[in-house]
């Protein structure tokens, strides 16, 4: 899914000393002058602007701030050495990016009120405008501790002695389904297996019947085949060479993460990206559903219009049906069929085969078939 850029927003990280909520460029903490350690993470302020200066744009787009190997200190990605100590910042470690803080924050955020003075603040002030006094990020409440049980009730002396009985036997199993249910699943189980066993029985296991031949049917036939019109839908691009096309409409062909000539750009929430200097880029993840004509269109195509067929027994010759084709006709395959009756003591039962049948299925001649549990014959063999 391709991301979209919508701009970039200066974050906020809070002192670990103070608790003042410092500008994301600033490095050094507006209250107390303490460095921003490598381990402080930046975080969304309570509402996101996106900056238009240049300068910051270019701090924004500059890479990670890097802290110095020997002091510590946070540089901005372009530095070449420490601007506390000057140390040489080639063995200095890069702040982590990528991190996604959240949802972007653009709707306008309540005033801050100070705790020393009582006087409303900007959202994103670090100190109150009217005392000075630092604006602290407000710290999470404890969460409460468990409830202390209730007194145990005064008990008799019989109830000072502890109870010997078993406990209840649990209904279900450590894996969460109860013992029913797990005898049902082995029983339906076992069923199956015993169903398909015998389905395998009755297709392999074969019986010995004697059979008399009554003789052999033969049936051919030829498929034939006309061009005529047929109206179907597709793709405009992908309609046939001299079909006629009809009426198209836009229809959603296909969604892709790159924008296309025609296409409907869908966009998720935006949220906010560390960039590890500071600022935060402000993305979307879209992607673009491209729309294409989808038309009706008439083409000639070949259909089947008809079978010729020609039957016999084993005192005719082989022929096929006499074909006669129109100009916009043409045969489209042909097919033969030869089957051999058999007279048994439980019926009549046929046998497929090939034009070998016209030799061997001869009236009066007598067979061993192999019959399996369903009836069918599986092999035919002389009787001896």
């Amino acid at each position: 899914m391709a991301k979209k850029s919508l701009g970039y927003t200066e974050l906020e990280w809070t002192c670990p000393n103070c608790d003042t909520r410092n500008p994301g460029a600033k490095k050094i903490c507006l209250s107390c002058g303490s460095p921003q350690p490598d381990n402080v993470e930046f975080h969304q302020p309570a509402q996101e602007t996106l900056i238009t200066d240049e300068k910051k744009l270019a701090e924004a787009k500059a890479g990670p701030d890097v802290h110095c190997h020997y002091c510590g200190s946070r540089n901005s990605a372009t530095a070449k050495t420490c601007s506390q100590c000057g140390a040489d910042l080639s063995e200095g470690e890069k702040r982590k990016a990528g991190k996604v803080l959240g949802a972007h924050r653009d709707k306008a955020a309540p005033p801050i009120t100070c705790p020393s003075c009582g006087a409303a603040n900007a959202p994103d002030a670090p100190k109150c405008v009217q005392c000075g006094a630092s604006l602290v990020s407000p710290r999470p409440a404890a969460a409460p501790g468990p409830a202390a049980p209730p007194p145990a009730p005064a008990s008799s002396a019989k109830s000072k002695h502890k109870s010997h009985r078993r406990p209840t036997p649990q209904s279900k199993t450590s894996g969460g389904m109860s013992t029913t249910g797990k005898i049902v699943l082995v029983g339906l189980t076992l069923l199956m297996c015993a169903i398909l066993a015998g389905v395998v029985m009755l297709l392999t296991r074969t019986s010995d019947v004697t059979a008399t031949a009554a003789g052999v049917t033969w049936t051919r036939s030829i498929i034939i085949e006309q061009l005529q019109p047929v109206t179907r839908q597709g793709w405009r691009d992908e309609i046939p060479m001299g079909a006629v096309r009809g009426e198209c409409t836009q229809k959603l062909r296909r969604e892709q993460d790159q924008p296309a000539a025609n296409a409907v750009e869908v966009c998720g929430t935006p949220y906010t990206v560390d960039t590890g200097s500071g600022f935060g880029q402000v993305v979307q993840d879209c992607k673009y559903q491209v729309y294409d004509d989808f038309c009706q269109y008439t083409s000639q195509e070949w259909q089947r219009v008809n079978e010729l067929t020609r039957q016999g027994d084993g005192g005719m010759a082989l022929q096929w049906p006499a074909l006669s084709l129109a100009e916009n006709q043409r045969e489209a395959g042909r097919s033969e069929t030869f089957l051999c009756t058999f007279n048994t003591e439980s019926g009549i039962k046929n046998y497929a085969g090939g034009p070998d049948m016209l030799e061997w299925c001869q009236p009066g001649s007598r067979w061993i078939l192999k019959v399996n549990g369903l009836g069918g014959i599986t092999d035919v063999q002389p009787a001896r």
